[in-house]
C-alpha cells in the first residue's frame, strides 16, 4: 500500500524498544517492533498500528493504551499516527482529570474545550489549541522537534489495547474531521471547566504514576453527569423513571452528583437543600430495590407519589446544580481577578523601584559625563600651552646636538695640535743632541724642573666636562615634562 504523504526516515533503534519495556514498564507481552523498509506512519503492515516513542517520553502515555483514548480516535476518524504530541497531551491530561473527579469525558466534551484543527506544517497530522476562556491545563508544550522520526509498530492485540474493538480504528489517514459545532459558552461548559479547574491542573504534575493511577480506577464506580442537568435534561429524566431499574440508576447518579457538589465550598442553604434532596432519592432508591428484590409491582399510588417526588427532585437538583455552576464561575473569577490585581500591584511596584534606580543611575551618568568632559577640556588646555614649549624643547635639542658635534671636534684638534707640538719638540731635542750642544744629563735635569711647572699649571686651569646643565636653557617644571609625554600630546610630538 502506498503512502500519500511524505514522512521523514524513522531513526528509532532496538535500544529505544527495550528502553521502553525496562524504563517505561511496558509489558513484554506487547509486542514492538522496528518499522519495515517501506514501511511509513500511514501504511502500517496488517494486525499493527504506528505509534512514537515522544507519546510515551513526553505525553504519558502507556500500554495497554486507554480505551478512552482510543474511543475518541475512533469517532475523530483518526490513526494514533495522525495526532500531534500536544494533541495526546491534552487528551490524556482531560481524561486523567474527568477520571479523578468522576466525570463521563468523551468527544463531545473534548471539543467543548478545545479546536482539533490540521497542522500546516507536516500535512495529514492534527493537533489541539485551547477554546478562548476554555483553559482548564496549563503549561502544556505546543510543539516537539523531531518527533516524527521516532517512529515504531505495534500489534493488535489485548496486551497492547485491552478490550477496544481493533476494527473501529482507521487503516488510512483521514484528509479532513467533521466540523464540531461548538456552541456559546453555556452553564453546563462553565460548570465542567469549573470542576475540571479545582486541583492542580499543570501539564508538569501529570507524570506515568499518576496517569496510571487515573486509568486503573475501576469504570462505571464513579461516572457522574458533567454538569447540572438543563431544562432538556430534567425533561429526559422524568421520562426515563417508568421502570424500575431506570429509576435506581438515575437516583443512584443523582445521589453521586449531589454529593459531590455539595462536598465543594458551597453556602450553607445549598447544603441543606442537597441534604434533603439526597434523603428523597434514597427513600426512592430503597423502595425501587425492595420492589425489585419481591418482584412485587409498587402500588400505583406509590409509583405515582414516586414519580411526582423524583421530579420534584430532578427539578431542584437542576436549580441547586445551576446556582452551584455560577457560584464555581463567579468565585473563580473572583480569584483570577484577585490573583492579577495582586500581581498587577507587585509588578507596579516593581516597575516604580526600577524606574527610580534608572533615574538614578541616569543622574550618575550625566555626572560622570560631565567630569568626563571637564577633563577633556583640562586636557585641550594643557596641550595648547605646552605647543611653544614643544617647540622650544625641540629647537633646544637641535642646539645641544650641534654643540656637542662642535665640542667633540674641538677636543680632537686640540689633541692633534698637542701632539704634533710634541713631536716636533721631540725632534728639535734629538737634533742639538746629535750637534753636542746638549748632554743627557742636562737635558733630563732641565725636563724635570719643567715637568713640576707642567702639573702646577695643568691644576690650576683644570675645567669641568661639558654639561647641558651650564647652558642657559627655558626651565620646565616636572608636571608640565608630564603631561608633555602624556596622552594629551598627538602621536608626533610623544615621538619627538
Amino acid at each position: 500500500m502506498s503512502s500519500s504523504f511524505n514522512f521523514p526516515r524513522p531513526t528509532t533503534k532496538a535500544d529505544d524498544l527495550e528502553d521502553l519495556y525496562k524504563a517505561y514498564g511496558v509489558d513484554r507481552a506487547v509486542v514492538l517492533d522496528l518499522p519495515g523498509t517501506h514501511e511509513t506512519p500511514e501504511t502500517v503492515r496488517e494486525g499493527y498500528y504506528g505509534a512514537y516513542l515522544s507519546f510515551f517520553h513526553s505525553c504519558g502515555l502507556i500500554f495497554s493504551i486507554p480505551e478512552p483514548i482510543l474511543e475518541i480516535l475512533a469517532e475523530l476518524g483518526l490513526s494514533l499516527t495522525q495526532i500531534l504530541p500536544n494533541f495526546l497531551r491534552y487528551l490524556i491530561a482531560f481524561l486523567v482529570r474527568a477520571k479523578k473527579e468522576g466525570l463521563s469525558f468523551g468527544l463531545s466534551e473534548f471539543r467543548q474545550l478545545v479546536r482539533v484543527k490540521r497542522n500546516q506544517q507536516n500535512s495529514g497530522t492534527f493537533l489541539v489549541s485551547p477554546r478562548p476562556g476554555r483553559h482548564v491545563i496549563e503549561d502544556i508544550p505546543y510543539r516537539d522537534e523531531k518527533w516524527r522520526e521516532q517512529f515504531f509498530v505495534s500489534k493488535m492485540d489485548r496486551a497492547s489495547m485491552g478490550e477496544f474493538d481493533f476494527s473501529r480504528l482507521p487503516r488510512r489517514w483521514a484528509e479532513n474531521i467533521a466540523p464540531s459545532g461548538i456552541s456559546s459558552m453555556s452553564d453546563e461548559i462553565r460548570g465542567l471547566i469549573g470542576i475540571l479547574r479545582r486541583d492542580c491542573s499543570n501539564w508538569s504534575t501529570f507524570d506515568q504514576a499518576r496517569i496510571r493511577a487515573a486509568f486503573a480506577m475501576p469504570e462505571g464506580t464513579d461516572r457522574t453527569p458533567l454538569v447540572g442537568g438543563s431544562e432538556d435534561e430534567t425533561e429526559n429524566s422524568q421520562e426515563v423513571i417508568a421502570t424500575t431499574s431506570v429509576q435506581t440508576q438515575s437516583s443512584d447518579r443523582l445521589t453521586r452528583q449531589l454529593v459531590r457538589r455539595s462536598s465543594f465550598r458551597t453556602s450553607g442553604c445549598f447544603g441543606r437543600e442537597a441534604a434533603s434532596y439526597l434523603i428523597e432519592s434514597w427513600l426512592l432508591r430503597r423502595l425501587a430495590n425492595e420492589a425489585g428484590r419481591r418482584r412485587v409491582p409498587c402500588p400505583v399510588r406509590l409509583v405515582l407519589a414516586e414519580k411526582e417526588a423524583y421530579a420534584k427532585v430532578a427539578v431542584a437538583s437542576s436549580k441547586v446544580m445551576e446556582a452551584f455552576n455560577e457560584y464555581v464561575v463567579v468565585m473563580e473569577d473572583h480569584v483570577v481577578a484577585s490573583w492579577n490585581d495582586k500581581e498587577i500591584e507587585r509588578t507596579g511596584s516593581e516597575i516604580k523601584r526600577l524606574s527610580k534606580e534608572l533615574e538614578a543611575t541616569k543622574r550618575e551618568g550625566m555626572k560622570d559625563a560631565e567630569k568626563i568632559e571637564a577633563l577633556t577640556e583640562e586636557c585641550r588646555r594643557i596641550h595648547l600651552e605646552n605647543e611653544p614649549l614643544t617647540t622650544q624643547m625641540i629647537d633646544q635639542k637641535a642646539r645641544i646636538a650641534a654643540f656637542e658635534d662642535k665640542w667633540t671636534s674641538k677636543k680632537k684638534e686640540v689633541s692633534a695640535e698637542i701632539q704634533l707640538q710634541e713631536v716636533v719638540a721631540n725632534i728639535d731635542l734629538l737634533n742639538e743632541l746629535k750637534n753636542g750642544g746638549l748632554t743627557v744629563d742636562a737635558e733630563l735635569a732641565r725636563l724635570k724642573e719643567m715637568e713640576g711647572d707642567c702639573e702646577d699649571l695643568v691644576a690650576s686651569t683644570t675645567v669641568s666636562d661639558w654639561s647641558i646643565s651650564e647652558l642657559d636653557l627655558p626651565q620646565v617644571s616636572d608636571d608640565s615634562a608630564d603631561q608633555i609625554g602624556g596622552s594629551c600630546l598627538p602621536d608626533d610630538y610623544a615621538s619627538s
